[in-house]
């Protein structure tokens, strides 16, 4: 179970820092093509972001960590879907999505970091 957590921890990480390029980067477009960009893109993200979701519920009933909550875990997966649609458009608040990436990474961070500590493995 530590080993998939780990592994979709990393790719949402990875994820999130993608669209964070693209938020950042000036990627946005006014004419998106939300069929041809967007949805394909959201779509992939999620698919990853619903099997880290499955894995982490069930290692937070299981380890029951200090201080990673179910709660926090629903509230990843909004903002990680927030994130990838808001990354698209031009007219989205920096800081409220510069607040959303660093709400999820710390989440992700800190799960990865709490496996590792309990496992005593580097993955």
């Amino acid at each position: 179970m530590e080993e998939r957590i780990v592994y979709y921890s990393k790719q949402l990480l990875l994820y999130n820092d993608e669209c964070l390029n693209r938020f950042m980067n000036g990627m946005k477009k006014e004419d998106v093509l939300f069929f041809e960009q967007v949805k394909p893109e959201f779509e992939a993200i999620t698919e990853v972001a619903r099997k880290w979701k499955e894995e982490a519920i069930n290692w937070v009933k299981e380890k029951k960590p200090k201080y990673i909550h179910e709660l926090q875990i629903d509230s990843t997966i909004q903002n990680i879907e927030q994130i990838i649609l808001q990354s698209f458009y031009k007219d989205t608040n920096k800081q409220r999505f510069t607040n959303l990436h660093h709400s999820v990474q710390y989440v992700l961070d800190s799960i990865i970091s709490e496996t590792e500590k309990s496992n005593k493995v580097n993955f």
